[in-house]
């Protein structure tokens, strides 16, 4: 008799069964838990007796249910950014195999159940429809007949298409009486939109096949560096095309930092995998995702496209893996556990002996460090695909337009250029990272600022065709616009800071016959908005597209001559040693949509202090200049890459319990490694969803060390821990 812990969500701490047959890791089994039947995954094998009575597993329903190989992954996470198994495994296995016995839904085909007698000549009706059919005495009513006709006609239908003709319940009645049967074919895909938009496919360039073979040689994980416009995406396919005439019936994997990228990328794989390509993220419905991840883990997808989630698919046999953007934050989890997406592949690369590839025109400044250790190689891309010039980058001082009496968004160049491009018929983009409709509404009598109950945050006003509302943009709350000063009673507010919804306003009355179309989080709130949005400005339907930074990369439009940053100081202030790097790769990244095909770019950066270090490099397109700076700031701060940082969050309502459970902690802390090591302070931000938070900070040069601590030690809880955090904020 062996014995297996076996796991089930929802349930704390892992619990033991047993059985009389040899069971694999990793199989989805069916056992008894409290009285009542329940599906787990069998994630060890214990040696040794336990001490206890064991209940038998009832059923083995699928041997090969997750590859042995992510369990381990699982473990490793679990370990590193001390956090249940359990919680790591509820990110790799949907919900719904816990619960019920066969979610996925295949293809259902019909056809007869037996060859038919030739002879009907003794019933006149059926002669004349020239119809080889069964016993005649068996086929009741025209729908069945119906059925009989079309099977007869096509051979095999497919379940939907008899559902047409009649109803399930006649399907039921023929497959009883054995004149019909049915089988199952293959998993039926999500019905994923595509993009419309017919997508070419380029041949590679000199420098892109030189690049390509460099990748395919290397063993270790290789850094694409490529210029906005270099064809990252074209190297992508052709490494993907490879793995899948393998042999080994490879999978690749690829990662993108947030579902608003995947539309044109979509259109460009599907052209290559058809329905052996599989998405992940999000917005998927939980039929979706159980339709998705049984195709990947079969080993019927050949390559998943999707966000970071999708990193925890476990694939059947991983032999690619791409992050595309990978400097962005968004590949960070911000929930338990808190892991980069470059570790967890950099783990499953490494249990699967397959390729890395990680690509971006603004690499972090960790990326380059790895690669200059020898971890990673770097490959790069120098020049443009179609060898257009990057685009000229102009700065213009806010401070300026003020003494000209001009408050608003629009300076007097960017106007000019605006109409420019209408007359040109060209198409541009204006970029502000700043939904909704003001920053910030202060009453001008006593000075209120209207600022969320739950949180230390302003409202932000939205405005809609029936309503104005007051919304938090951190925990959501949500009130209307009274019009009035809650303290005083007074109707006289000052407005400050600009949204994309006052933008989008003043847009339409500078330029009136202007179409606009406003892409940010509230207009593509519905499933497939985004999609939809930029299929409208790919077929020309808008002369600007207006929005956050999910317009600032990744997208390709071939009629954008002009880029206008509305405002580029956002975020440049935050007390965090990530500011400048994240300022530096967003107006890099917008930059990079104009002036991808025939005709230089231009863009126009407004800011009110262009005297920024950073502003020179962006000027210059110089990436690698601004890295070396970064680098030399970071060793100086003593911050990653260069320390090994870790951050403790302890949250409480009361603001006197926060502070006293991170100044003990942080002493417990300091006795143990020295006060050098450790700091603690206030969040940036000391309250949220009605909450006061307090960091403390530990830094070793180790990982393996600065775990090991964290392990040692008692942390009270509930706390946020963080390994190599996105922020200090």
């Amino acid at each position: 008799m062996q014995f297996y812990n076996v796991w089930l969500r929802g349930i704390r701490g892992i619990f033991t069964w047993h059985s009389a047959e040899k069971v694999k890791i990793g199989a989805r089994v069916k056992i008894y838990f409290r009285g009542k039947p329940r599906f787990g995954v069998v994630i060890a094998e214990i040696l040794e007796k336990p001490d206890f009575q064991t209940q038998p597993i009832l059923e083995v329903l699928d041997d090969n249910f997750i590859n042995k190989k992510y369990l381990e992954i699982a473990h490793e996470v679990a370990y590193e950014n001390l956090t249940s198994l359990e919680k790591v495994l509820n990110l790799i296995v949907p919900e719904k195999f816990s619960f019920v016995q066969n979610p996925a839904k295949k293809e259902v085909f019909y056809s007869f159940f037996q060859k038919p007698s030739p002879d009907l000549s003794q019933d006149k009706k059926l002669s004349k429809s020239g119809l080889k059919v069964f016993e005649i005495s068996k086929i009741r009513g025209k729908k069945q007949l119906a059925i009989i006709e079309y099977l007869q006609k096509n051979g095999e239908a497919r379940e939907e298409e008899l559902l047409e003709i009649a109803s399930m319940a006649t399907i039921k009645t023929l497959l009883k009486k054995e004149i019909i049967e049915k089988r199952a074919g293959k998993l039926i895909p999500a019905k994923i939109p595509v993009e419309k938009i017919p997508r070419k496919i380029h041949e590679l360039t000199a420098e892109q096949q030189t690049v390509f073979e460099k990748i395919e040689q290397k063993k270790c994980p290789s850094l694409l560096f490529g210029v906005t416009g270099s064809g990252k995406t074209e190297i992508y396919k052709n490494l993907a095309k490879n793995i899948s005439l393998q042999k080994n019936k490879g999978q690749t994997l690829f990662l993108l930092p947030e579902i608003a990228l995947t539309p044109q990328l979509l259109a460009e794989f599907r052209g290559i995998f058809g329905d052996q390509m599989a998405v992940w993220h999000s917005k998927l419905s939980a039929g979706e995702k159980i339709q998705e991840w049984t195709r990947c883990t079969s080993g019927e997808a050949k390559i998943l496209i999707g966000a970071r989630s999708a990193a925890f698919v476990p694939l059947r046999n991983p032999k690619l893996i791409i992050l595309d953007e990978e400097h962005e934050w968004t590949f960070k989890s911000e929930f338990s556990p808190r892991i980069w997406t470059h570790d967890l592949a950099e783990k499953i690369s490494r249990k699967f002996e397959a390729k890395l590839v990680l690509g971006s025109a603004t690499p972090r400044v960790e990326s380059f460090v790895k690669c200059e250790n020898g971890e990673w190689d770097l490959v790069v891309l120098e020049k443009r695909v179609t060898e257009v010039q990057m685009p000229e980058i102009s700065f213009i001082d806010l401070k300026n337009e003020a003494k000209k009496g001009n408050y608003g968004p629009i300076s007097e160049r960017l106007e000019e250029e605006i109409n420019l491009m209408l007359a040109k018929k060209k198409q541009g983009i204006l970029f502000l990272n700043r939904r909704g409709f003001f920053g910030s509404t202060t009453c001008k009598k006593c000075g209120t600022t209207s600022e969320c109950p739950n949180c230390s945050f302003p409202m932000k006003l939205h405005r809609n065709r029936t309503r104005e509302i007051m919304l938090c943009h951190v925990c959501g709350h949500l009130e209307n616009f009274a019009g009035k000063c809650p303290e005083c009673g007074e109707k006289d507010f000052e407005f400050r800071g600009w949204g994309t919804q006052q933008l989008e306003e003043i847009l339409r009355e500078k330029f009136p016959k202007l179409r606009v179309l406003r892409a940010d989080a509230d207009s593509t709130r519905r499933k497939n908005g985004f999609r939809e949005i930029m299929e409208k400005f790919h077929q020309g339907e808008a002369d600007i597209l207006l929005g956050t930074q999910m317009i600032a990369k990744g997208l390709d439009f071939e009629n954008v001559d002009l880029v206008g940053v509305i405002l580029a100081d956002i975020g440049l202030s935050l007390p965090d040693f990530r500011a400048e790097e994240r300022v530096f790769q967003l107006l890099t990244q917008v930059a990079g949509r104009a002036g991808r095909r025939k005709n230089r770019g231009k863009i126009l950066i407004q800011t009110f202090r262009p005297e920024e270090n950073l502003f020179k490099f962006v000027k210059r397109h110089d990436t690698a200049g601004f890295i070396e700076w970064q680098k030399s700031h970071r060793q100086q701060m003593q911050m990653p890459p260069f320390i090994n940082l870790a951050k403790i969050t302890f949250s409480r309502r009361k603001k006197e319990e926060a502070f006293k459970l991170a100044k003990n902690f942080a002493g417990i802390c300091q006795e143990k490694l020295g006060k050098e090591k450790v700091d603690w302070a206030p969040a940036f931000f000391p309250r949220s969803h009605n909450q006061y938070h307090f960091h403390v900070f530990i830094r070793l040069k180790s990982r393996e060390k600065l775990i090991k601590f964290l392990h040692s030690v008692e942390i009270p809880q509930p706390a946020k821990i963080d390994i190599m955090p996105v922020s200090l904020l």
